[in-house]
């Protein structure tokens, strides 16, 4: 199966949402409404950990919800320990307590200094490239565990050169992904359950010109989630 959907922040604004709503169910072909993935924030600078709010999350949280668009959460990583990233998870669900996501909780990991291991030029604290794929995956584990712990459905997000460069991937097998991934065709290299195709709004969402990330789901996520009872939703909701 393939869904289309959106990825936002507050880099897009004040969205229009009962728009998106109806070009969302539009190109998945007038009945699936599709789905959006909400930024709810970012963890700190510091890398100790905690959640910096997203200026539209409460805004974007009341428009799917009014409008219909089954969503998930996304929150960014400038985590630098396990640790770090258990403090802004807790904090993410804290954030998110009394929301009932149909699509999973994702730990967005990219290509910060710390994350690439350019985060000193100085030789003596310089860490190795074998260190610095076992700290980023530490991280992940971490986060998607304290995910998984508290009952939601927890997908880490990177692209597919960070995945396969700066993660020990073969220790993720039990997480779905969400890939980003800018090219012709999806491929075999990461096995995911969600491609981020483009950002350059190729489903012709009104309101955003030719930058807007787009995305694919392969599976049934809102049926997925509510059958396991997950998200807050009552097992077997479906």
């Amino acid at each position: 199966m393939k869904v289309y959907g959106i990825d936002v922040s507050h880099h897009q604004g004040r969205i229009d949402w009962p728009t998106v709503a109806a070009a969302l169910r539009k190109v998945n072909g007038g009945t699936n409404p599709g789905f959006a993935i909400l930024r709810v924030g970012y963890s700190s600078k510091s890398g100790k950990g905690g959640l910096v709010t997203d200026g539209e999350i409460l805004n974007n949280l009341k428009g799917c919800t009014e409008n219909g668009i089954p969503f998930g959460i996304y929150y960014y990583c400038y985590d630098q320990s396990a640790d770090a990233a258990v403090t802004t998870t807790q904090q993410v669900l804290q954030m998110i307590r009394g929301y009932k996501p149909e699509y999973p909780i994702f730990y967005d990991v990219e290509y910060e200094p710390f994350n690439t291991g350019e985060e000193t030029d100085d030789p003596a604290k310089k860490r190795s490239m074998e260190e610095v794929r076992a700290t980023n995956t530490a991280m992940i584990q971490a986060a998607l565990e304290t995910l998984e712990n508290a009952g939601y459905y927890a997908v880490v997000y990177c692209s597919r050169a960070f995945f396969t460069g700066y993660t020990n991937l073969a220790e993720l097998d039990a997480y779905d992904k969400w890939e980003a991934a800018y090219t012709a065709t999806d491929t075999d290299v990461v096995e995911n359950g969600i491609w981020q195709y483009s950002s350059k709004n190729p489903l012709n969402i009104p309101g955003f010109g030719d930058s807007l990330d787009c995305d694919v789901a392969y599976k049934d996520y809102p049926a997925i989630i509510k059958k396991a009872g997950l998200n807050g939703w009552e097992k077997g909701s479906v």
